[in-house]
């Protein structure tokens, strides 16, 4: 394992009882229709009923999960079975049973997660997002559970040649980077010289660069490990070192303490009892 994996932060239980879906409660993982605009106004509604989101959440019976499904290892909604599943998905599977209700996963993307989750189209978002004070401003970022950094995927043949930022930021040097994320902030901050091409879904370009269309996908060193992993033509550098430092959180709406200090209990139980490990093993290592 390299160095910076050794950040992550423990966590808790068993993985497989995140995969069982078995009791009353079971979750579902299939992707969710947008809810509508008068479903929207109903559930706002509901919510004024109740001290806390928390309380509507189980009064209702499910609650809704807001994930894009284009950003493995957290988050993927696998085309052959019409189903979310990795790291975050298993996760939210595990609070919906601790809350005693169902798992409803809402398709979102990258540029309108904010817009959709003020919209409340869900009650929490998952699916290895950034923990900021530019998404703080605006929601609450709970505990962080992983940490990680902005890397280059490359191509293997090229692993000597792009070892830094002033090697990456050059016209000759092909970037291609999914929009509205943390990964196109940083290309457009720190790689003005090269040659950039906005690409909307996120699952295409780890190909993309293998079969030469591009030079690099600045990416989370996570997500590199994973794709090096699945393809010996890429290759994850920096990962020991990477251009930046951060940790990935979930996402609920600001000003609800009770919902907040649920999340955040619920964490410490997943790091305490070792199951966030569980799930490193399970879709990273």
């Amino acid at each position: 394992m390299k160095k910076f994996t050794k950040t992550i932060v423990a966590s808790t239980l068993a993985a497989t009882l995140l995969m069982t879906g078995t009791g009353a409660f079971a979750a579902t993982s299939s992707a969710a229709s947008v809810p509508t605009v008068a479903a929207e106004a109903a559930k706002k509604q509901e919510n004024k009923k109740f001290e806390s989101r928390l309380d509507a959440i189980i009064a209702r019976g499910y609650i809704l999960v807001g994930t894009t499904g284009d950003y493995k290892p957290f988050t993927y909604l696998n085309p052959k079975t019409n189903e979310y599943e990795g790291y975050d998905i298993d996760a939210m599977k595990d609070f919906a049973k601790s809350l005693g209700v169902e798992a409803r996963f809402v398709q979102t993307s990258w540029p309108t997660m904010m817009d959709d989750f003020l919209a409340d189209k869900f009650d929490i978002a998952v699916g290895g997002v950034t923990r900021n004070t530019d998404r703080q401003k605006t929601a609450h970022m709970g505990d962080p559970y992983i940490q990680f950094g902005k890397a280059p995927l490359i191509r293997a043949e090229d692993k000597d040649k792009y070892k830094s930022i002033e090697d990456i930021n050059k016209p000759s040097v092909r970037i291609g980077v999914n929009p509205g994320g943390t990964n196109e902030k940083f290309v457009r901050e720190h790689l003005t010289n090269a040659t950039v091409t906005v690409v909307q879904n996120n699952l295409d370009i780890p190909g993309l660069v293998a079969n030469g269309t591009y030079d690099v996908m600045i990416t989370d060193t996570i997500e590199a490990m994973v794709y090096e992993k699945a393809d010996s033509r890429l290759y994850a550098a920096l990962t020991d070192d990477p251009f930046t430092k951060s940790e990935k959180a979930y996402m609920i709406p600001r000003g609800d303490f009770i919902f907040a200090s649920y999340l955040d209990v619920w964490m410490d139980e997943m790091k305490l009892q070792g199951k966030f490990d569980e799930l490193f093993h399970k879709w990273i290592k």
